[in-house]
Parts: structure tokens; C-alpha cells; sequence
């Protein structure tokens, strides 16, 4: 009897353990998933948030990440210089450095966001 649960207890112990391990979500959000070659590409934007704020895009305005750490957006006309590092991308306008993070990283959505001065601004697009 002691030996049935024993092996009852130790079938729920192994039960309990196995699916109270998390499982990655897929989203592109862990940093280890963000690769360059995934960010490389024309993204349209979608729609920006700031202070609440939401502006929506529908003319085929897009920002562009070149392999060769070149970068274009079209809202502003603005060429930049770009770099990777974990889930951090370095942006460098006019000498300026402005880092965003990569909340959402799909092979069809992308989603970066900022925060200058406590502001937050949440950028989203699709290829």
C-alpha cells in the first residue's frame, strides 16, 4: 500500500512540475529571438501611440532596414544608421544616438517602442 502511494504522489509531483514550466510565447519579444537578418526589411507602419495618443497610417508610409545598417523613413525623410544589440536597436539621426526597444518581433510584425524623458511612444508595423 505505502509502495502504490509512494508512486501515486510521485506521478502528480511529476505532473505538477511539467506543466508548471512556462513556455516562450513565440511573440519575438525574447531578446536571444531578435536577429538583424529578422529586422532587415520594408516595415509599414500601422499606427504610432503617444501619451495616449494613436495616429493610424494607410498610405504605405514605411520605415526601411538595410543589411548594411542603413535605415529610411519616409514619414520624415530621415536617412539613419542602425544597430542591434539584444532587443535594443540604436538609431543615429544627425549624429544624435536614440535607442528603442523591440517589443514584438515576427516575421510579419514589429513592434518598437521608446521612452524619452518618461514619455513613451509605441511604434507598430508590418511587413
Amino acid at each position: 500500500m505505502k509502495k502504490l502511494l509512494f508512486i501515486t504522489l510521485l506521478l502528480i509531483t511529476s505532473l505538477f512540475a511539467f506543466t508548471g514550466c512556462s513556455k516562450k510565447n513565440g511573440d519575438g519579444s525574447d531578446p536571444a529571438s531578435i536577429s538583424k537578418s529578422k529586422l532587415v526589411g520594408k516595415w509599414l507602419y500601422v499606427k504610432f501611440v503617444e501619451d495616449g495618443d494613436t495616429e493610424t497610417f494607410s498610405n504605405g508610409e514605411y520605415f526601411q532596414l538595410n543589411e548594411n545598417g542603413t535605415a529610411y523613413d519616409s514619414i520624415d525623410g530621415d536617412n539613419a544608421k542602425w544597430s542591434l544589440s539584444g532587443n535594443k536597436i540604436t538609431f543615429i539621426v544627425d549624429g544624435e544616438p536614440n535607442i528603442a526597444t523591440v517589443e514584438k518581433l515576427t516575421s510579419s510584425e514589429l513592434i518598437i517602442s521608446t521612452n524619452d524623458e518618461g514619455e513613451t511612444s509605441t511604434a507598430y508595423f508590418k511587413k
